[in-house]
């Protein structure tokens, strides 16, 4: 979908663009929805007629129309949130949300080779069981690849409610300051630093330990200096498993 922009030039590739977006075009409670991901790294903020606050961050689904007889309105709806939380759209606003965004069937989260497994998993995995999507997600197997993370997000958010994301957020983060906790009272009790890294590579190393599942982490809980051991001599270098939570 291309919103009208005045006396603009109709050429032949701009129609065959129209028809090619036309065909993903998917109906919501009567209405046509174009699907598109949002790519930015800026959050796009949103705000309907009642108030409701809500965004878009990358990787994120919306579904964008324009708004029946009302020239230059569009319509927005955020796939995770239902087609009944509608935003309105200024037509300027949509020119930059078009920058912003790819159609749905082209977006490179959804070319990921892991996201069709990923999102089956997830499917069948209840979003309350914290442990069971960790196990979904296989962080530790598929983190060195730099897709990986954008991919679990935007699948994340896909299957289940941002409540639901945002509680395993809490929960991941939760988890981390846990095994911290004990890091530290066993650093407490030897009288010296046992993690030689600094900040930065501690809070990725505990994070790193929560997406290695519960029967590692709970071992690590029980024995820190088993955590100790095997971090101090592992490098961070890929994302933080946390930012597949995270807004």
């Amino acid at each position: 979908m291309a919103p009208r922009r005045g006396n603009m030039d109709h050429s032949a590739s701009a129609q065959g663009r129209a028809a090619a977006d036309a065909e993903r075009m998917t109906i919501v409670d009567n209405a046509a929805y174009e699907w598109r991901v949002y790519n930015a790294k800026a959050i796009h903020r949103l705000e309907n007629a009642r108030g409701r606050n809500e965004s878009l961050i990358k990787g994120r689904i919306f579904g964008l129309r324009q708004a029946g007889s009302k020239k230059g309105v569009y319509r927005l709806i955020v796939r995770e949130l239902g087609p009944r939380l509608v935003f309105s759209l200024s037509e300027q606003d949509v020119l930059g949300l078009l920058k912003k965004s790819s159609p749905l069937a082209e977006a490179s989260p959804h070319s990921h080779p892991r996201a069709k497994t990923l999102r089956s998993r997830l499917q069948k995995t209840d979003p309350k069981d914290f442990w069971a999507v960790v196990a979904a997600l296989n962080w530790p197997k598929f983190a060195q690849d730099a897709d990986y993370a954008d991919t679990v997000r935007s699948v994340l958010r896909e299957c289940y409610r941002l409540q639901d994301v945002n509680r395993l957020l809490r929960t991941a983060v939760r988890k981390r300051r846990e095994l911290q906790r004990a890091v530290e009272k066993a650093e407490k009790a030897a009288r010296r630093q046992l993690f030689l890294g600094g900040d930065d590579s501690l809070y990725d190393a505990l994070a790193y330990a929560v997406s290695s599942g519960q029967a590692r982490f709970e071992g690590f809980l029980l024995k820190p200096e088993s955590f100790v051991k095997k971090f101090n001599a592992l490098p961070m270098e890929q994302q933080n498993f946390e930012y597949c939570f995270e807004e």
